[in-house]
């Protein structure tokens, strides 16, 4: 029989004393079986109601040791009580930084809070958003004695459209022009899904690469994804293209086997399919006069070498997704050929440069997967986001996981889960990744070049802006380097109507 004693006074002082330093009273010991000591003592579990617990969803663990004291913030870590501020240095930042999770969980606020210290820290940086909300909230975080290095490029902007030409290169690399050409056979790749839908093989391959190729040998009768249409179906203009072309390989092409090439390689079976891939951007009024601008309203490579703000707005909900997926895959494919062209300058001279990039999987092609190896010795570090990984197809897949240095994950789904769950293991398993609170995530991340083990992190709230601030950006960048529309439409019909 179990007999209780009540204890009190310098008794219970005693006993708490004894417990404290597990000294029992061998006599007074009772053997229990499991069975019997679960009669006795319950432990906690979610449904019994203890309001004293602080239940967790998802573990914690500690930091490393030698978390660093110096680069921007990411974050907190709680553990036991003791809170400790995360950072990452440039040297690690350049190996990249990926994120991933579901809607509302985090990403965009830990976004804008990192693109914010970059912007303060007076850094060079980009950003990506197709859905304009981040890109309006940067805009009211800028400080003061930054407004004038900012370019706000906002499409939906009708009167006052800004230049965008993928066909624009440098004449100082023409090796420029293989990557423009190759860059945007991917992104039509990836816009139409051509190979799926048997349309992308060789003929369509060649047909295109010598069009845009040809473009791009005279800029001066055009040189833009206009002209790509009309030297296809103009006989005219081609023919006088043609006459100012230096590239052997593109003449014979067009001379001696388009014009006479029979059947389904044919130029007349060729030119509907492909010009009805160009007239959906060239129908679009608010596309057109940003595409059709012979000269691009900013120099991308200024803006990585000089450190200024790029903030690009392609709402999905006023452009529609596959114009906002072109014109984000072009500026990421303008941007990537800058980094590249960093080429001519000492690896100790480059500044760094912050690529941030919102559902980053659809305004990225293939390519990504090859820069991502060699962006850091250019100093161009990504941050990219998005929500769940069937978005990626394989190539980049393992491009990410493969070349990530950090790799932060807020709440995912059970199927990414399970896939996450090896890059956290052994800390964190898929129970953890599918219960993690809002703001809550779990960080592998790469101090001096090493890899840490997992640990819990909290992102820090978002900072107030001034909208005042937001409207003198818009306003300043629609005069430095918007175009009023009459005068691009009207440059766009003489050329157009230009007969040769």
């Amino acid at each position: 029989q179990i007999k209780f004693k009540r204890f009190s006074g310098r008794a219970l002082k005693k006993l708490f004393y004894l417990f404290s330093f597990r000294i029992f009273n061998w006599k007074e010991t009772l053997l229990l079986s499991s069975g019997e000591l679960a009669s006795v003592f319950h432990f906690p579990f979610p449904a019994l109601s203890t309001p004293s617990i602080k239940w967790l969803k998802s573990k914690q663990a500690p930091p490393p040791v030698n978390l660093p004291e110096k680069g921007i913030i990411i974050g907190k870590n709680i553990f036991r009580d003791e809170e400790r501020v995360v950072r990452i240095l440039p040297d690690d930042r350049r190996r990249h930084f990926y994120i991933i999770g579901q809607t509302g969980t985090g990403k965009s606020v830990l976004l804008q809070e990192m693109i914010r210290q970059d912007i303060e820290a007076g850094n060079g940086a980009a950003l990506i958003d197709p859905h304009g909300d981040l890109a309006e909230k940067i805009l009211e975080l800028v400080p003061p004695e930054r407004v004038k290095d900012v370019i706000y490029f906002n499409p939906s902007d009708f009167d006052k459209p800004i230049g965008l030409n993928m066909l624009e290169y440098d004449p100082r690399y023409p090796e420029a022009k293989t990557f423009v050409v190759n860059e945007l056979l991917e992104i039509f790749e990836k816009l139409y899904n051509l190979q799926a839908h048997g349309f992308g093989g060789p003929i369509f391959e060649q047909y295109m690469r010598n069009s845009l190729l040809l473009v791009m040998e005279d800029p001066e009768s055009g040189n833009t994804l206009i002209e790509v249409p009309r030297v296809l179906s103009d006989a005219d203009f081609r023919k006088y293209k043609l006459s100012h072309c230096k590239n052997m390989v593109v003449k014979n092409f067009w001379e001696l086997e388009a014009e006479k090439a029979g059947g389904e390689a044919s130029l007349a079976n060729m030119v509907p399919y492909i010009t009805s891939k160009m007239n959906v951007f060239i129908a679009n009024d608010l596309v057109r006069p940003i595409i059709a601008q012979q000269k691009s309203s900013f120099n991308f490579r200024e803006v990585i070498d000089e450190g200024k703000i790029l903030i690009i707005n392609l709402a999905k909900g006023k452009l529609g997704d596959i114009n906002s997926y072109l014109l984000g895959m072009i500026i990421v494919g303008k941007i990537l050929m800058a980094t590249l062209s960093r080429a001519d300058v000492p690896e100790e001279k480059r500044r760094d440069f912050y690529l941030y990039i919102d559902e980053f999987h659809n305004v990225t092609t293939k390519t990504i997967a090859t820069v991502l190896a060699e962006a850091r010795k250019y100093h161009l570090a990504m941050i990219f986001g998005h929500q769940y990984i069937g978005q990626l197809d394989e190539e980049t897949q393992k491009a990410i996981f493969g070349n990530v240095g950090s790799m932060l994950a807020f709440r995912v789904g059970p199927d990414d889960a399970k896939y996450l769950a090896t890059q956290f293991e052994p800390v964190f398993d898929e129970n953890d990744l599918v219960n993690l609170d809002n703001y809550n995530a779990a960080l592998r991340l790469l101090i001096k070049g090493e890899t840490s083990k997992a640990f819990n992190i909290v992102t820090f709230p978002p900072s107030k802006g001034n909208s005042e601030t937001a409207r003198l950006i818009k306003e300043y960048s629609r005069i430095k380097y918007g175009c009023d529309r009459a005068l691009v439409e009207s440059e766009l019909q003489y050329r157009l109507s230009k007969k040769y």
